[in-house]
């Protein structure tokens, strides 16, 4: 939906087609802007790229990519998080990868 190619070394995921209005469009080319997302699931939280929407697999909400979802599981063993929670980040200064404390302050005015 970006334009952008595929790269499994970023930080980023395609979110379902249904969410791509609320997630700020997902546009394209000229009309690109960054849409960011913190995903997380037990204890680790990720800052994701929305680059692409898609009709996903029923129940899916979220595809992360090789590198994003190798945090979770490092195998891809399960290939599924089950226990997921995807918050919409507004703006586009948010740097993509593993929260650590610097950012977690910046999270926390974002709710």
């Amino acid at each position: 939906a970006s334009g952008e190619p595929y790269l499994a070394s970023d930080w980023t995921a395609a979110i379902q087609i249904d969410l791509r209005a609320q997630f700020g469009g997902v546009r394209y080319g000229r009309f690109y802007r960054p849409t960011f997302a913190l995903v997380e699931s037990g204890d680790k939280r990720v800052i994701v790229r929305i680059n692409d929407v898609g009709p996903l697999r029923p129940g899916r909400v979220i595809d992360l990519n090789e590198r994003s979802m190798r945090y979770f599981d490092p195998s891809l063993h399960t290939g599924l998080l089950h226990d997921a929670k995807i918050t919409l980040l507004p703006g586009d200064d948010w740097t993509p990868g593993p929260v650590g404390d610097e950012q977690a302050s910046s999270l926390a005015s974002a709710d």
